[in-house]
């Protein structure tokens, strides 16, 4: 038998509590810092919740964005098809969108089905739930240092958890899932990297991830609100070209959607460095050929009339108005004109200047170094009985369920049986 101590009820933790009480024996308590379990849960996907995505796990890894290997073992040993496993003897149902990047949701789109179905899972298994609690620090039993014979030797053993008013709760194990630094309301306001630093672990430089982009050009503002479905824009990045593809939409401050946030993952660090120039293709299947086609196709019309359907006319009269062809018509339209237009729409130059950055971002990017964690167990190699799961640890990936997959992963492997 175990006392086994949880600080953070979101995805990871409440996995985490999952796994702790497949042994009946376990005592498992989960110590939350709001007043309800997943709050975080409930703002991802608008609401609806994106659990995981439903392609192979071996596809997943390449969605990873930051140590993806660190991933395999926790993966493969709870993976999506396991995750689901579990909701199926849970009753929660859910679908699955194959033709949108096969992301999985519940049956309802709501994201309080989901919680739901885990705590009365957790009150079930007999798991304490704490609400309003906040962790400040552990009692951690320092070993001699003469008992420390290398680098690779622990140096410590945790034996509990000090709470924010004093109280002490003594434990045999406890499990870190308190999440990053971003939407900070939600809980995650990055003070357990301090404390765990102080018992050896390395904490990575901490950045938004999946997060909108601040745009330099004007152009970027004239055309706030609109909508482009299925473009390409890339860049580069130490001589190595970006490339990632969906919707994005045009705001106030720059850009976002789907597409800008993934993007936003692979350029948040190189932006230290200084602005980057990001190139669009709004019509990634069309050809230069295929557009001059179209352009000229109706010699009667404007050019802005003939483009009709292909994209969104407001993007079309302003860009018309930029290079000064709104009213031309074709027979009118020189060959350099012409290539200056269909530019503006295959390759399209936007200075990306910075990130909105860490409150809003979907992710922390940067966290407790993987490094110091048993990829196997998410036990620390600092600390014994002292474990991480979730967003707290340097691993981040693309939008489309996988973070929410790592949580559940790596919060059900912190949650076994030690040996």
């Amino acid at each position: 038998m175990a006392k086994v101590i949880i600080i953070g009820g979101g995805a990871a933790g409440m996995m985490a509590a999952v796994s702790a009480s497949e042994n009946p024996d376990n005592e498992v308590i989960i110590l939350e810092r709001n007043g309800e379990l997943g709050r975080k849960i409930k703002l991802t996907g608008g609401g609806r919740c994106n659990l995981t995505n439903g392609r192979s796990i071996d596809e997943f890894f390449d969605k990873i964005v930051r140590n993806g290997k660190f991933m395999y073992s926790s993966m493969y040993s709870f993976s999506n098809e396991d995750f689901l496993s579990y909701l199926d003897r849970i009753n929660l149902k859910y679908k699955l969108e194959k033709d949108n990047d096969f992301k999985i949701y519940t049956e309802n789109d709501k994201a309080e089905d989901f919680i739901n179905a885990l705590n009365r899972d957790l009150i079930r298994r007999n798991v304490s739930i704490r609400y309003n609690i906040r962790v400040a620090d552990f009692e951690v039993e320092m070993f001699p240092e003469e008992q420390i014979k290398s680098k690779k030797d622990k140096i410590g053993r945790v034996s509990g958890v000090i709470l924010e008013n004093g109280e002490k709760i003594g434990c045999d194990k406890v499990i870190i899932a308190c999440g990053g630094r971003s939407f900070s309301n939600t809980g995650s306001d990055g003070n357990m990297y301090k404390i765990v630093q102080k018992y050896g672990h390395k904490v990575t430089d901490i950045y938004p991830a999946l997060v909108p982009l601040k745009i330099n050009e004007s152009m970027a503002m004239n055309l706030q609100g609109i909508s482009m479905k299925d473009v390409e824009i890339s860049c580069k990045i130490k001589k190595k070209k970006i490339v990632k593809r969906g919707d994005m939409i045009f705001t106030h401050f720059g850009i976002s959607g789907p597409c800008v946030l993934i993007l936003s993952s692979y350029i948040n660090r190189a932006l230290d460095d200084g602005d980057i120039e990001l190139e669009v293709d709004f019509l990634p299947d069309t050809s230069k050929e295929k557009l001059s086609e179209i352009i000229r196709e109706y010699p009667n019309r404007n050019i802005i009339t003939n483009m009709k359907g292909l994209l969104p006319v407001s993007f079309l009269k302003e860009i018309g108005d930029i290079s000064g062809l709104s009213e031309t018509k074709p027979n009118s339209l020189t060959k350099k004109k012409e290539e200056e237009f269909i530019s503006m729409i295959k390759n399209m130059k936007l200075t990306c200047t910075g990130t909105m950055g860490i409150e809003p971002a979907i992710i922390t990017s940067g966290g407790v170094s993987v490094k110091d964690v048993n990829s196997t167990t998410m036990e620390s190699k600092k600390i014994s009985g002292m474990f991480f799961a979730g967003e707290i640890l340097d691993i981040d990936a693309e939008t489309g369920g996988y973070n929410l997959q790592i949580a559940f992963s790596t919060g059900y492997a912190a949650g076994k049986d030690m040996d």
